[in-house]
């Protein structure tokens, strides 16, 4: 590990040492596709290319459960804490939605619907306008589940309450002979919102509002209460990979295939700038939380990160110091943790420059997570086995 001297910006506010480093084996040889890292409920949750979702101890590395139930590799994964339940979501090539109880183990609810691989979704609790009977109906099965699948189709379901029976699609569709495009028997499920013409790769939500991102080129805004396609958004000349709603600022960024990002205006679909400077795709769009100062970073195919000023559109810095393409991300507002095959870096995104280096010599690097004290990392060896690495970092209330 090649480790840079703590720059004099950062020494004030975080200790950048590290605590803690565990390194585990997990998933064989196949490809983590999903990372989750929730530093409240101690835990770390990866999915995989082997059809399974395993379930770790942040703070020891231990595993907790393994998740088995899908037919196919799983390419989408959200958490929820709702009605006293700890869920999880998962979207797989199997076609399939299924809902997790995370304490138990236990798969609650497979829903199906789709044709085609279930290939983003997100979580949301709508905010509700109580303009017509069925949007009261709503009301009561908050929240909804938006699923983008290779089918072209964006579906809108319920999470059912701790009290409802489970909903196993297999179960009540077994005597048919389409049970993979059958939702119709399922009462949780609201909406099949239609109108991309290519497969959908990319789903972000608040509110009642979706944004969908697809091979088409376009970008469409739907209300998820109602069902309605607000606007869809042209600009992009290639697939679109990645959206992202900004509920503050009541924009849309993407960005794609083309190279360049565009931001729009949801209220009225009206493209407010276009960012160019990345040479290939750009496959990876993330917005920090933070006010009244947020920064839009991007990465790309031509082996860079760029930092943006996400209400002007304007490059406030370009981190350029990788040897190969960014696969993976994640950053917090203030430092970032991201890289690409062979290199895993931190920078301070304030100031562009590199703190220091956490991997080196990977084969891939798949997914990170970051939230400021801890960093998790899924990634394979030269030998083929994937790995998981967890860092702790220390702050001045940590338990270790």
């Amino acid at each position: 590990m090649n480790l840079q001297p703590e720059p004099a910006s950062l020494s004030q506010d975080w200790n950048l040492n590290t605590r803690k480093h565990i390194s585990l084996e997990i998933h064989g040889t196949y490809v983590v596709t999903c990372l989750i890292l929730d530093v409240p409920r101690d835990i770390i949750i990866t999915a995989s290319d082997d059809h399974t979702i395993a379930v770790y101890t942040l703070s020891t590395g231990q595993l907790r459960s393994t998740l088995v139930g899908h037919e196919g590799g799983i390419w989408s994964l959200s958490s929820i804490y709702y009605d006293g339940q700890h869920l999880l979501i998962s979207g797989s090539t199997d076609k399939t939605v299924r809902i997790w109880d995370l304490v138990s183990g236990k798969c609650l609810h497979v829903f199906r619907g789709h044709s085609g691989t279930v290939r983003c979704l997100d979580v949301v609790s709508p905010a509700m306008e109580e303009s017509s009977v069925k949007e009261k109906e709503l009301s009561d099965k908050l929240p909804l589940i938006a699923t983008g699948s290779r089918d072209k189709s964006v579906k809108v379901w319920s999470i059912p309450g701790k009290d409802k029976t489970s909903f196993i699609a297999d179960e009540v569709c077994a005597a048919t002979t389409e049970r993979d495009a059958d939702a119709s028997s399922n009462p949780y499920h609201l909406h099949n919102l239609t109108g991309h013409t290519e497969p959908i790769h990319s789903i972000s939500a608040h509110g009642r509002t979706a944004v969908s991102g697809s091979y088409d080129h376009s970008v469409r805004v739907w209300d998820i209460v109602s069902g309605v396609c607000k606007h869809v958004l042209n600009g992009h000349s290639d697939k679109v990979y990645v959206v992202v709603y900004d509920p503050t600022r009541d924009q849309v960024y993407s960005t794609g295939l083309d190279g360049t990002i565009n931001i729009y205006s949801a209220t009225s679909g009206v493209r407010l700038h276009t960012l160019t400077g990345h040479m290939s795709l750009v496959g990876l769009l993330e917005l920090s939380s933070s006010d009244p100062s947020p920064y839009l970073v991007s990465g790309c195919a031509d082996a860079t990160l760029k930092v943006w000023d996400p209400i002007t559109g304007a490059l406030i810095h370009t981190l350029d110091d990788h040897p190969s393409p960014i696969t993976s991300f994640h950053h917090d507002g203030k430092r970032l943790v991201g890289g690409g095959d062979s290199l895993l870096r931190m920078w301070d995104i304030r100031t562009g420059t590199a703190v220091k280096d956490l991997l080196r010599d990977t084969l891939s690097l798949w997914k990170v997570a970051f939230d400021g004290q801890w960093a998790v990392c899924a990634y394979s060896k030269k030998s083929g086995q994937s790995m998981l690495d967890i860092w702790n970092f220390g702050t001045s209330d940590s338990k270790l």
